[in-house]
């Protein structure tokens, strides 16, 4: 009983603490501290869990214990579909894992997404412990007022922020209008506005069956004050969220009454028109225009959020029906997107990238194809049964707990429609599924065991190699690569920093990515050809590792081939033109509309002086990006190279009357090569004359 004592606390810390958590030493200062934690956490839960096993298996001997194992998986099956449907849906992410365009990620988790299996597995250990705990009545109401704890932190944070008085300075944050929106400790407002519309329903549940006043008054002011840092979120999908959230807590415990007296119902009324008034309370704060503006844009598909919505969305299904049974790979949504990111969404968002598609539905689809898709679909069916059957239980207080949990998990899955899952609605909503299953199995638990001091020591060495391999390298590789991301690109710290992290972290292709990027540019830099070469040859050496990492990343493909480009350039023996070339038109077959991919590949050509392959590129760069000034600039390089100085001069005219996006080194240049361009003319009338 002890050691279920220590997992029960060990459980509603972990749900508390989850929301909580950010370190600014991190690359990722928010999500990736948060995932770290669950999976210390769900590893030392599941070795409580194994420990136990173990004990059992030395007390009945190995043969009984498969025996019973096997008996109680097939009744626990049929006795808990969701939990089965969970095991289905780690299956399809285990499956999709091993078949991923890129494995370091869909293990580990990708860099600012962290939805790795790794993350999977974590999330649903905090279900299965969450299941075996309900058979203690009192169990959701430890889990909801650990939920409102790391709420109120987050809430609290937030408010700070709306005041001015984070002592914080952030770099990133999303803002509208030039407003900041308000990410409390969540990292983004939609994650913070998401948080607020899964705990209203809780919190609603805390204050109806609440004994002492000051708790009662405790939890109508957190939702009180929770409402109006809703709004200044300027989330849209939150604010959908929490409106479906409370309008199935209300029907589902309006359902649970044999009877609704007036006074009730004036109850709710008043209830409802202080939440209201409480929302409304920015109105007449300076977010007035922004939050009017963002209420407009509530059903606006032509507003540029939407937009970019909609072509992730697209990005995501084309992925699906390339790749309908395994999906792309777990969490390889963002390696993937490049070949399907459209020239419409580079207008949209210059360069940008997404590592989700900012709809559940079609995140599952693309990562874990047709077999995720249907383990996720089986999750929200048996969740949504299993607060239903719940909804009609004999005991009043698991019927208005029912009630909550539908609320709560109506929201999550709404707002999952529109944006996507981070480690802490994650794990609330598992918990809470959690809850429900066992609730609805019924008060009947497995016999508990106290492991023996041996079970313990094996299960201590399991989840010590498990912990160091899946959280302490990669905290210790972040560590070192973190201060590497602040230096300029070619500074020797950088790299020398970037170089240890990727000993630590040996399947992190983001690390040798980076690596190369900087080796690169500190052999561009260099004026001394031996070290020139030698730096070149470090720089392929790196790029060729990380394209073995993520073989379809095509700007990966594009970097390595410019970087033999330029050993050709400097040591003719060092690499044939051909291979050079079959890089390049690799790299423009995996992301062919991409004109960062492209642009590399012109300069690479320009570099060998391939003209023709170079105008080739830059031409087609041009046809699909107009507006864009570097392959103008390409092709007037091209021309004066070929000694065609009046053509160079007039294509580098247009050149530098286009939009550069920020490529103000290329833009100087161009300028440089337009004053050649016109020395050259000039000479060329000279001689004439």
């Amino acid at each position: 009983m002890a050691s279920m004592k220590i997992s029960a606390v060990l459980f509603y810390a972990l749900v508390a603490l989850v929301p909580v958590v950010f370190y600014r030493g991190a690359a990722e200062v928010f999500e990736f501290p948060k995932t770290e934690l669950l999976a210390t956490g769900a590893l030392l839960l599941f070795g409580a869990a194994l420990a136990c096993e173990m004990e059992r298996a030395r007390a009945t001997g190995f043969r009984a214990w498969v025996g019973s194992l096997r008996e109680r998986a097939g009744s626990g099956v049929r006795r808990d579909p969701l939990g089965g449907a969970i095991a289905l849906f780690l299956l399809s992410a285990l499956l999709s894992s091993l078949a991923s365009i890129r494995r370091d990620g869909s293990f580990f988790g990708v860099h600012e997404s962290e939805a790795g299996l790794k993350t999977a597995f974590a999330t649903a250990t905090v279900y299965f412990a969450s299941r075996s705990f309900a058979s203690d009545p009192r169990h959701l109401g430890h889990l909801a007022r650990a939920a409102a704890a790391g709420f109120a932190v987050a809430l609290g944070y937030a408010v700070l922020q709306l005041t001015g008085l984070d002592p914080f300075p952030w770099t990133r944050s999303a803002t509208l209008g030039g407003m900041r929106r308000v990410p409390g400790t969540l990292g983004h407002a939609n994650h913070l506005g998401a948080a607020i519309a899964m705990n209203l329903p809780l919190l609603a549940w805390l204050t109806a069956g609440e004994r002492s006043r000051r708790m009662r008054f405790l939890w109508i002011a957190l939702a009180v004050v929770s409402l109006p840092v809703l709004a200044a979120t300027l989330s849209r999908g939150a604010w959908v969220a929490c409106a479906a959230g409370l309008v199935v807590y209300g029907l589902l415990a309006w359902r649970t009454r044999s009877r609704q007296t007036g006074r009730a119902g004036r109850r709710i009324a008043l209830a409802a028109v202080v939440l209201a008034a409480a929302f409304l309370l920015p109105l007449f704060t300076p977010f007035r225009p922004q939050l009017l503006h963002r209420i407009g844009q509530v059903a606006d598909v032509s507003a540029p959020s939407t937009r970019s919505r909609v072509h992730l969305w697209r990005a995501g299904l084309r992925m699906s029906l390339d790749h309908p049974v395994l999906g792309v790979g777990t969490d390889a949504y963002g390696t993937a997107f490049p070949r399907y990111r459209t020239p419409e969404y580079w207008k949209i968002e210059w360069n940008g990238t997404s590592a989700k598609a900012h709809n559940e539905l079609v995140q599952i689809a693309a990562t874990q194809g047709v077999i995720g898709l249907l383990a996720a679909l089986l999750v929200v069916f048996f969740a949504a049964r299993a607060v239903l059957s719940l909804s009609r239980h004999a005991n009043p207080v698991v019927r208005s707990g029912a009630s909550a949990v539908g609320g709560a998990l109506a929201a999550f899955a709404v707002q999952s429609l529109a944006s996507f899952t981070v480690a802490s609605t994650g794990v609330l909503a598992a918990a809470l599924a959690g809850w429900a299953a066992g609730a609805r199995e019924g008060p009947a638990a497995p016999t508990r065991v106290r492991p023996g001091r041996g079970a313990l020591a094996v299960t201590g060495g399991v989840v010590t190699l498990l912990w160091t391999l899946f959280v302490l390298l990669p905290w210790i590789a972040d560590a070192a690569a973190t201060p590497a991301m602040r230096e300029p690109m070619a500074a020797p710290e950088r790299v020398l920093r970037l170089e240890r992290a990727a000993a630590i972290a040996p399947w992190d292709a983001r690390y040798a990515s980076e690596l190369g990027r900087s080796l690169l540019t500190l052999a561009f830099s260099e004026t001394d050809p031996a070290r020139k070469r030698e730096g070149l040859a470090r720089a392929r050496q790196t790029f060729e590792r990380a394209t073995r990492l993520s073989p379809q990343d095509g700007e990966l493909r594009a970097l390595l081939a410019r970087t033999m480009a330029a050993q050709r350039a400097a040591d003719p023996s060092s690499v044939a033109v051909e291979r050079i070339k079959a890089e390049f038109e690799r790299a423009v077959t995996l992301e062919p509309e991409n004109p960062n991919v492209l642009e590399l590949a012109a300069q690479g050509y320009l570099e060998l002086g391939l003209t023709a392959d170079a105008r080739a590129v830059s031409l087609r760069c041009a046809r699909i990006f107009p507006d864009f000034a570097l392959p103008m600039a390409d092709i007037g390089v091209a021309a004066l190279l070929e000694g065609r100085a009046r053509a160079a001069a007039d294509t580098l005219t247009l050149a530098l009357r286009r939009n550069w996006h920020g490529e103000d080194a290329a833009e100087m240049a161009a300028k440089s090569n337009y004053v050649a361009a016109l020395r050259e003319m000039r000479l060329g009338d000279v001689l004439k004359k």
